[in-house]
């Protein structure tokens, strides 16, 4: 799953940021780069497991007027002392900016456990959320917010309808004189079954990330 998903993503990326080239000069791109330390708590009943470990990402956000075009991809492994998953995982979303600093998005996210002698275990959903940002230093550093709801979901074993939603709060500082930002963010995530069954994750990441104009 983890390659057709990457896959995907980069063609349809990749048609984004040709079409916003060609449409008009008026146009930016950042790139980015991180590291998250990300806690995965499972429940099944009165079952309970919990995991941590760390995470390396990257992101490309494209930008024409009101227009916005984001993808995001990370992968590592999270452990127990009696267990251990590798994590894939990723989200291409499409917003459109409302406000100078409120943002509409729609779009998939996807997380894949993977264990030893086990087939993946793929939570995905399609999802509606908002962003906004407030200036603390203005031009400087600015906290954000990003909320999302699944407006429908899946888990692939067991094969089931499921649930899900998402918050991201943080910091954001632009360096003097030059286009580099550096973002410092927590976020928890949650994906539920109706019988009960599900996984939260929290995550703290350190990104830096470079704009292109």
């Amino acid at each position: 799953m983890s390659r057709r998903f990457v896959l995907a993503c980069s063609v349809i990326g990749a048609l984004t940021v040709t079409a916003q080239l060609r449409a008009q000069s008026h146009w930016s791109v950042s790139l980015a780069a991180g590291a998250a330390r990300e806690i995965v708590h499972s429940r099944f009943g009165a079952a309970q497991m919990r995991l941590t470990g760390s995470l390396l990402g990257g992101e490309a956000v494209v930008t024409r007027g009101r227009l916005v075009a984001r993808l995001r991809y990370g992968q590592g492994r999270v452990s127990s002392d009696t267990a251990g998953r590798d994590v894939v995982q990723g989200d291409l979303l499409v917003g459109y900016a409302a406000r100078s600093w409120l943002q509409v998005w729609l779009g998939p996210r996807a997380r894949t456990f993977v264990t030893a002698g086990l087939s993946d275990r793929r939570w995905l959903f399609w999802t509606g959320g908002l962003s906004a940002r407030g200036g603390i230093f203005p031009g400087r550093v600015d906290s954000f917010a990003e909320l999302w709801q699944g407006f429908s979901g899946t888990l692939n074993r067991p094969a089931a309808s499921a649930s899900g939603r998402g918050v991201e709060l943080g910091l954001e500082a632009t360096l003097p004189k030059r286009p580099v930002r550096l973002r410092l963010s927590y976020r928890v995530e949650q994906g539920r079954l109706d019988d009960g069954r599900r996984d939260t994750v929290e995550g703290f990441a350190l990104t830096a990330g470079y704009v292109l104009r």
